[in-house]
């Protein structure tokens, strides 16, 4: 984008020099004579797989060739389907592998184009305005997910793919089945898998800040009304985002203070990784370092005691100590390096 930005740049000072087109025409339309003024065209801009003006414009690394987002997936589900490997679709004999996750649209190369010809991005948009077909479980066409346990080719085959793998879905090849390409198979192969839509699960949304099958403990109690049901620091495993509640995760805890088994709902502030900076975990206790100062005054003695409560930024911890010089009970953010374990 930054050498895309200096191109426009240098054509923007052209353009204030060239004389103006001869007439008035539409916006948005090629004839407005902006871009052959400058020596260009719009067929500069033509998808090497649609050869029409690049909708949702995606460039890829290993060429730098660009391409529709969505001729780029119907690419993908075509090879994944016929050859099983996808690669890419440029000519020049580039044959390099083809990220099923593709690159983020380019943001400046789509302004320009709604500049210069929106007319024709407009059609475009209108012609391919068609709801994806339903595939099985619900699940919709390169939607991130992730497998729910191991997963084999047959009852007594060997695992091909490990428990909460991430993968994308590609489609449904098979009737009842949903076509999934996983970033990693166990038995080294790079083509897809088709599986029934309890074996996998939603990926957890990026905005909440963890993933399926990452391994957290709890920063707090965790109560049910006045029932407390996990201890503070248990260990367990992200299962998926909650199904009936937007702003919650489902964590399988190794153990519940009431005894159950069940599966809890928490909210994203209520764990954290279980593997924290320094090598530390929440709940671990720990001792200062060094005397710890805000300022000029001092909040806590060399040698002092407290326990990890989670992480407070990416490079700081935050510790409840037993006591602090200061008088006051709450918490401190520490580096890794002012703490040590006991």
């Amino acid at each position: 984008d930054d050498d895309l930005g200096w191109l426009f740049w240098c054509r923007r000072t052209q353009l204030a020099m060239a004389p103006p087109p001869p007439g008035p025409v539409a916006a948005g339309t090629p004839a407005s004579g902006n871009l052959a003024a400058v020596g260009w065209d719009l067929s500069d801009f033509e998808c090497g797989l649609c050869t029409e003006i690049v909708l949702d414009p995606v460039t890829l690394n290993c060429c730098g060739k660009t391409f529709c987002r969505s001729c780029l997936h119907g690419w993908l589900r075509t090879q994944a389907e016929t050859s099983g490997v996808a690669r890419c679709p440029a000519g020049g004999g580039c044959g390099e592998r083809l990220p099923f996750r593709l690159p983020a649209t380019s943001a400046m190369l789509k302004s320009f184009l709604e500049a210069v010809a929106s007319v024709e991005l407009e059609r475009r948009r209108e012609e391919l305005d068609e709801a994806p077909a339903a595939l099985p479980g619900g699940f919709a066409p390169w939607e991130e997910v992730a497998s729910t346990n191991e997963l084999r080719a047959g009852d007594d085959a060997a695992a091909v793919v490990a428990a909460f793998a991430p993968g994308v879905v590609v489609g449904s090849f098979v009737e009842g089945r949903v076509t999934v390409k996983f970033d990693e198979r166990l038995d080294g192969s790079a083509h897809c898998v088709n599986v029934l839509p309890h074996e996998i699960v939603p990926e957890v949304p990026r905005r909440m800040g963890f993933r399926v099958g990452q391994k957290v403990a709890a920063v707090m109690d965790l109560m049910s009304g006045d029932t407390k049901i996990v201890h503070f620091a248990t260990r367990g495993l992200v299962c998926k985002k909650a199904d009936t509640e937007e702003d919650r995760l489902t964590v399988q805890f190794e153990s519940r203070a009431d005894g159950l088994r069940t599966l809890v709902n928490v909210q994203v502030h209520e764990i954290a990784p279980s593997a924290l900076l320094g090598g530390l975990a929440v709940g671990d206790r720990v001792t200062a370092s060094r005397d710890l100062v805000s300022g000029t005054g001092l909040l806590v003695r060399e040698g002092m005691r407290g326990v990890v409560l989670g992480p407070y930024s990416d490079a700081r911890l935050i510790v409840r100590f037993d006591e602090r010089v200061d008088g006051q009970t709450h918490a401190i953010n520490v580096l890794p390096c002012e703490i040590r374990r006991q």
